[in-house]
């Protein structure tokens, strides 16, 4: 093509230097360095890395410049992602891992604006399955707001923790349990199946002997007394290799020095459980014993559900100055059309107050929904003392719940009003 050709297309169609730089690389026209990893070879402009990054300028330019790199600890996809943005400032992060890995690359080669890229990625996405994964990334990079922020999270959410499929370093294990302030039944379960896993990928033979003393020795078994084991809950425990491994604690674990009450007192709904804005009060119900209330929802994305707070029955006109009753509150969630259980029913046997502000219910079964389908909560109460209806006042409230960083929500359908006031949920 001839000088005024060209002149005349760029009349036509502008190209800025951006582009031109782009289309070299695209082109692979003019380069002039080459990097070996994965097999692969990747070509490049040295001057254009230099002009990037301080550790490309010494590698390329430096007194020990070579046209030829081997690259032995990056992957050639997240190779090609990175010099992608370094030609264009565009950067597309397809998962947690992988802007962890980008992020790795762009520590080890200081690209200040990818390092920004991949932080920013990772505080707006974190979810379930990744902030175990982003604590310890966190921890090991010294990122002190990203790891708090996980913290955090992993604390408020444990059975979330131990639900994803990403297996916690004992490190993490031991961090969260210091903080945890109450150890359950249930969480003595989930940390003996961590353990069985621990195990395997230790090569030890996998035997409840094996599991209790890989707890030991990893100072995680003095974290639970006698006093967990609620025998009565065994018969939940369905894989022989966890149950025979709780008998055989049964034998080792010390009971606290503090009088344990087995009896399980009102919980306050916690800090982490997203409230919502209450008007002003409805309507009172009078619930049969045993019968449901029904709250229609969707979530905009999927989504755990650790817990919910429900509005306390008032006290029935029959019985006077008693501040609880012990019964029982029943939970479900399923799905509106087919009426079919998403988890497991769950029944909390406790103390229940009457004329409570609010009462929390932590799930021991996590329900794990999907976006853009219409679930129900159905509660009920029982009252084995009482043969009378339950009253309760029925509020109405704001019919959407944001997450904390305002990336996803619950949306209620309820025309007169509810006495669901909270839920604790996290993006799975």
């Amino acid at each position: 093509m001839d000088k005024e050709s060209i002149f005349i297309q760029r009349l036509i169609t502008p190209v800025s230097k951006k582009d031109r730089l782009v289309s070299f690389f695209k082109n692979q026209q003019f380069v002039d360095c080459t990097f070996k990893l994965d097999g692969s070879e990747v070509k490049a402009h040295k001057l254009i890395l230099a002009c990037s990054s301080p550790v490309f300028e010494r590698m390329l330019y430096g007194d020990m410049a070579q046209d030829t790199i081997e690259i032995c600890d990056i992957n050639v996809q997240e190779f090609n992602q990175v010099l992608e943005h370094i030609y264009t400032e565009n950067i597309d992060i397809y998962s947690m891992l992988n802007a962890w890995n980008l992020f790795y690359i762009a520590n080890k080669y200081l690209l200040d604006e990818l390092i920004h890229e991949c932080l920013t990625y990772i505080r707006n996405n974190l979810t379930m399955s990744s902030v175990v994964l982003s604590y310890e990334y966190a921890e090991m990079y010294d990122l002190l707001d990203i790891k708090q922020k996980c913290f955090d999270d992993m604390v408020n959410y444990i059975n979330g923790v131990f639900y994803c499929d990403y297996h916690i370093k004992p490190s993490t294990v031991i961090a969260i349990l210091d903080k945890v302030s109450s150890l359950s039944f249930d969480l003595l379960v989930k940390i003996i199946k961590w353990g069985v896993i621990e195990c395997e990928n230790r090569q030890k033979q996998v035997l409840p002997s094996n599991v209790v003393e890989l707890l030991r020795e990893e100072k995680i078994l003095k974290y639970f007394k006698r006093d967990c084991l609620d025998f009565g809950n065994f018969q939940q425990v369905d894989e022989h290799l966890v149950k025979d491994t709780l008998v055989l604690l049964s034998d080792l674990l010390e009971w606290s020095k503090e009088p344990f009450d087995l009896s399980v007192p009102p919980i306050i709904t916690p800090k982490y459980c997203r409230m919502r804005k209450e008007f002003k009060i409805a309507l009172r119900i009078d619930l049969l014993q045993n019968e449901e209330f029904a709250s229609g929802f969707s979530v905009d994305r999927k989504m755990i559900i650790f817990g919910i707070s429900i509005n306390t029955p008032m006290e029935p006109p029959c019985i006077s100055k008693k501040l609880f009753y012990e019964g029982a509150i029943s939970v479900r969630i399923c799905q509106c059309d087919t009426q079919k259980d998403v988890v497991e029913p769950m029944k909390f046997n406790k103390l229940i107050p009457y004329n409570f502000s609010d009462i929390y219910l932590n799930f021991y079964n996590l329900a794990v929904l999907e976006p853009n389908v219409l679930y129900n909560f159905r509660i009920s109460f029982n009252n084995p003392n009482f043969k009378g209806t339950t009253p309760l006042h029925c509020y109405y409230m704001s019919n959407k719940l944001l997450s904390e960083n305002k990336d996803s929500a619950i949306t209620f359908y309820e025309i007169n009003g509810t006495i669901i006031k909270g839920v604790s949920f996290y993006p799975d």
